[in-house]
Formats: structure tokens, C-alpha cells, sequence
């Protein structure tokens, strides 16, 4: 996942870790500057694992969020509590804050109980 490559930039010899995403099929690589201590390096490591996991997570939500926005009808009020579990992990994990997870199930909540009465 990381590898260490020697840039020049201005003329200047530096070492840069570069982060590779191993779950695309093409890496994108991203720039990190140097630690300099062992333990550094660990958290530099553990704080882009952390990173892809917490984009992974929220994109997912967003896209549950969405999807059930678009649906109408008794499938919506099936797909709450499940939308509503995600955004509540979220939560949890600290990727939102808890009041904006409560406005996001206060509002899809709202919205699915307009679409059943229809």
C-alpha cells in the first residue's frame, strides 16, 4: 500500500511516500510528506486506512439517502430503517456529527410518510 519513491523537486532530493488505493483497478496515488519517527509513520498509514474507509462509508450512505428519496410508495417504508441504520453507523463512528444524523432521518422520515399517504 505504501512505497517510498526519491522525487526531485527545485533540484532538491526528497523522499515522498506515495499511497497507492488498492481496491481500484488503476492506483491513484497520493502524496504524503516524510515522517520522520517510526510511530509517525504507523499513524500515517492507519489515518489513510482510516480516510478510504470513512469516504467509503459516507458515499454509501449518500447513495442509500438518495436512492430512497427517489422511491415511492410502501417500498420507502421498508428501506427507512435500514437507511436510518446507516446514517445512525455513521454516527457512531464519528463521520457525522449526531445532530446532523438527526436531521437526516427526521427529513427522509417526513418524506416517506408524504409518499405513503399518496
Amino acid at each position: 500500500m505504501f512505497r517510498s519513491v526519491n522525487c526531485s523537486f527545485n533540484n532538491k532530493s526528497s523522499n515522498i511516500w506515495l499511497v497507492e488505493r488498492l481496491t481500484l483497478p488503476l492506483p491513484s496515488l497520493k502524496l504524503i510528506g516524510m515522517a520522520n519517527h517510526k510511530a509517525t509513520k504507523k499513524d500515517v498509514r492507519q489515518a489513510a486506512k482510516r480516510r478510504e474507509r470513512n469516504k467509503y462509508y459516507g458515499k454509501t450512505t449518500r447513495n442509500a439517502i438518495r436512492d430512497l428519496k427517489a422511491v415511492t410508495g410502501k417500498d420507502a417504508g421498508e428501506k427507512l430503517p435500514l437507511v436510518a441504520s446507516m446514517i445512525d453507523k455513521l454516527a457512531k463512528r464519528g463521520i457525522i456529527h449526531k445532530n446532523k444524523a438527526a436531521n437526516l432521518k427526521s427529513k427522509l422520515t417526513k418524506k416517506v410518510t408524504v409518499a405513503k399517504a399518496k
